[in-house]
C-alpha cells in the first residue's frame, strides 16, 4: 500500500541531505584540495629539511675548524666533560700541540648521527621531524652566536 504522505517525505529527503551526507561533502573537497597541493607541500618539506641539515652541518663544521685552530688552549676552554676526557686520552708529550683527532672524530660521528636521525624522522613523520629539525637548528645557531660573540665572563 502506498501512502501519499510517505512519498512526500521521501521526495523531501532527496532535496535535503542528511547530516552525515553534509559532513562527507566538505571532507571530500578538503581531501581533494590537499591532494592537489601535495607536490607543493612535499617541496616545502624538502626545502626545510635541506635547510636544517645545511645549518646543522655548517655550524658543526665551523666548530670543528675552531677546535683545530685553538687546539693548544682547548683543554682549558672546553666546557664539555666528555670532550675534556677525550682530549686527555692523547699520548703526546707535554708542551706539544695537543692531539684533538679523537675529539674531532667524536664530534663528526655525533653530527653525522644527528643528521641521519633528523633526515629519517622527517621522511617518515614530517609532523614530528620538522619541529625536531628546527629545534636542533636553532640550538646550532645559538652555538654559532656564542662561538662568534659570546663569553662566560
Amino acid at each position: 500500500m502506498h501512502y501519499p504522505l510517505q512519498s512526500q517525505l521521501q521526495s523531501q529527503d532527496q532535496h535535503y541531505p542528511t547530516a552525515h551526507a553534509m559532513l562527507q561533502v566538505p571532507q571530500q573537497k578538503n581531501l581533494r584540495a590537499l591532494l592537489s597541493h601535495r607536490p607543493i607541500v612535499r617541496g616545502v618539506s624538502n626545502a626545510l629539511l635541506l635547510f636544517y641539515l645545511a645549518v646543522i652541518g655548517a655550524i658543526s663544521f665551523y666548530d670543528m675548524i675552531l677546535t683545530v685552530r685553538y687546539a693548544e688552549s682547548l683543554k682549558q676552554l672546553e666546557m664539555n666533560p666528555i670532550g675534556r676526557w677525550l682530549m686527555q686520552l692523547d699520548h703526546l708529550p707535554k708542551n706539544s700541540i695537543p692531539d684533538v683527532s679523537l675529539f674531532l672524530l667524536a664530534k663528526a660521528f655525533g653530527t653525522g648521527i644527528v643528521l641521519l636521525v633528523i633526515f629519517w624522522i622527517t621522511r617518515r613523520r614530517a609532523r614530528l621531524g620538522h619541529p625536531i629539525g628546527m629545534g636542533v637548528s636553532l640550538c646550532q645557531i645559538l652555538l654559532a652566536v656564542y662561538l662568534c660573540y659570546g663569553s662566560l665572563e
